[in-house]
């Protein structure tokens, strides 16, 4: 079993997304549950398509990732993307952004990065 935390920015990402899609806690939820197949400390497998899923850093001991998430009413070029980091059990979900706000790629990676420095 994974170990899910919130970065305390995400948290303030992830409430102002919930007020504007009403599904995206039922795709947060999907998304842990797949995580758990993905990145099982024992047994992964490949659950996430690999254009749906990228390692964009490995600093040994853990990873910074970003995951394309399904939401239900959303097109595909409208799903937020996810970047969070994995240290063995640990997933810490750091940044949320969705195409819909027009959202600088680089940008958001840098503060991902930086908010998993904070935290690993």
């Amino acid at each position: 079993m994974l170990d899910f935390f919130d970065h305390p920015s995400f948290e303030r990402e992830r409430a102002a997304l919930t007020r504007r899609f009403s599904e995206f806690e039922n795709a947060t939820d999907n998304l842990k549950r797949l995580f758990e197949v993905q990145f099982h400390p024992t047994e992964p497998r490949l659950v996430i398509g690999p254009g749906k899923i990228h390692c964009l850093k490995n600093y040994g001991t853990y990873a910074l990732w970003k995951v394309e998430m399904s939401v239900k009413g959303l097109k595909n070029n409208q799903c937020p993307r996810v970047w969070f980091g994995v240290q063995g059990i640990k997933v810490a979900f750091l940044c949320v952004r969705t195409h819909i706000d027009n959202y600088d790629d680089n940008g958001v990676s840098d503060s991902a990065e930086t908010r998993l420095n904070e935290i690993f």
